[in-house]
């Protein structure tokens, strides 16, 4: 069964609000969360929403151009695996060279043993994907997205020893419905990916709790929609 990531807004209004779409989207079913870019200070805003959760993993962004982490940041994401007891997932974003990518890595390992998820890193694809435990394949449908993710696969495979799981997320639209939301997921998990990622929308918690049912619960819905 594929895993759903619901990607929440780096910007909210009320709080109570905010912290009240995560909280049913964990008790919906989301196996993470991840937070978009925006102008709030990512950690604080996961600190938040770990204190409303239990279930769902927290991907954190983390911007290391140069391979480094420093060394507020690795106390952060410390402090925020602690505070969601063992759910934080890192997904890099801007390491695009090898060296970059081999030095975060090496860095990320001295802070803590947390799951890294790697934004598509273009040419450097194959290398990239033997440090991570997992992608974010290109955007595009689902035929696209299975064959430039198909040599990710093999090349993890071409080693002696069996290779480690490994995630492998795309990106997809808003569903517009339970018909459209079944096909998507059927037609990623038929192109080899282990998990999806979808924005947050308002009808979102009444699909994940009954994607199934054809009835509508308009009733169920995040608070910020």
């Amino acid at each position: 069964m594929l895993k759903i990531g619901v990607q929440l807004p780096g910007r909210f209004g009320d709080a109570g609000d905010y912290l009240a779409d995560a909280r049913a989207l964990d008790a919906a079913g989301a196996d993470s969360l991840w937070l978009d870019d925006g102008p709030s200070d990512p950690w604080l805003l996961l600190a938040g929403i770990a204190a409303v959760t239990g279930r769902a993993r927290l991907v954190a962004p983390l911007r290391t151009p140069d391979g480094d982490v420093p060394a507020d940041v690795a106390l952060r994401m410390s402090t925020l695996d602690r505070l969601s007891r063992g759910r934080l997932v890192l997904r890099l974003i801007e390491c695009s060279t090898p060296r970059a990518l081999s030095s975060t890595m090496g860095r990320v390992r001295e802070c803590g043993a947390w799951p890294v998820v790697l934004e598509w890193p273009g040419g450097a694809q194959e290398g990239a994907a033997r440090l991570c435990q997992g992608m974010i394949g290109p955007e595009g449908p689902a035929t696209s997205w299975g064959s430039a993710f198909a040599s990710i696969s093999q090349s993890r495979g071409a080693g002696a020893q069996p290779p480690a799981p490994f995630e492998g997320w795309a990106r997809i639209p808003s569903p517009e419905g339970r018909e459209h939301w079944r096909q998507m997921l059927g037609d990623y998990e038929a192109a080899g990916a282990t998990g999806v990622i979808v924005r947050a929308d308002p009808r979102l918690v009444d699909i994940l709790r009954n994607a199934d049912e054809d009835e509508d619960r308009s009733d169920l819905t995040l608070a910020q929609g």
